[in-house]
């Protein structure tokens, strides 16, 4: 049933939006759980979100690809892109953040709140604060990025950041595996990577975001 929504529902990247909804929908709880209770409007339960299996931020990329050098020149190109991608998400631009993602990188069905396009869905889940008491993502920071080749037009970029939460006093590390593609000579976002999971609140990113695009 989750696939089936993912789906049904526009993805978005590239700055493409869709038009708009004015039905938010709600992901089905999965098999062999309890219903989640009705969420508030414009936003999907929590229970059934569609791929919550967690991994640990400590996870390796599928596969152990190592990867090749850059060409200083794509290098540069390849990590401006992410820093341009988490200075979006931290000032919750969901129209800055859609313009750096590869068109269909971001399923909105994975979006808490759902508001038909990309830049709309985003600015109303950047910062969201999911049930069960988990502080809201308020900003991460990057320490470090490293970038290799992983053939023609594709990259990863691995980051050290740091996540600032609501009602929290310290900081959260982790280590951000972030895969990129050129798309007409840019380097964008290929898929959402653990940073943009926690911005629109998942307890913890998926597996899915620490693998390559398939």
């Amino acid at each position: 049933m989750a696939l089936g929504m993912a789906l049904a529902m526009p993805a978005c990247g590239g700055g493409d939006d869709q038009p708009a909804s004015t039905t938010e929908a709600a992901a089905p709880p999965a098999a062999g759980e309890a219903p989640a209770e009705p969420a508030p409007t414009g936003t999907s339960p929590d229970v059934g979100d569609p791929g919550f299996g967690e991994a640990s931020p400590e996870a390796d990329p599928e596969g152990g690809t190592e990867g090749t050098a850059l060409p200083a020149g794509d290098e540069a190109a390849a990590t401006q892109a992410v820093r341009d991608y988490v200075a979006a998400l931290d000032a919750h631009d969901g129209a800055a953040t859609c313009a750096v993602l590869a068109p269909g990188a971001l399923p909105v069905s994975e979006l808490p709140v759902r508001r038909g396009g990309c830049a709309a869905s985003l600015d109303g889940s950047i910062g969201h604060r999911r049930k069960g008491g988990l502080p809201a993502w308020k900003r991460t920071d990057i320490v470090e990025v490293t970038a290799v080749s992983l053939g023609e037009n594709e990259a990863r970029v691995t980051a050290t950041v740091t996540h600032r939460f609501a009602d929290r006093k310290y900081t959260s590390v982790e280590e951000d595996v972030v895969y990129l593609e050129r798309v007409g000579g840019r380097w964008l976002i290929a898929k959402p990577s653990a940073t943009l999971y926690r911005a629109v609140g998942y307890p913890e990113p998926p597996l899915r975001a620490f693998t390559p695009p398939s």
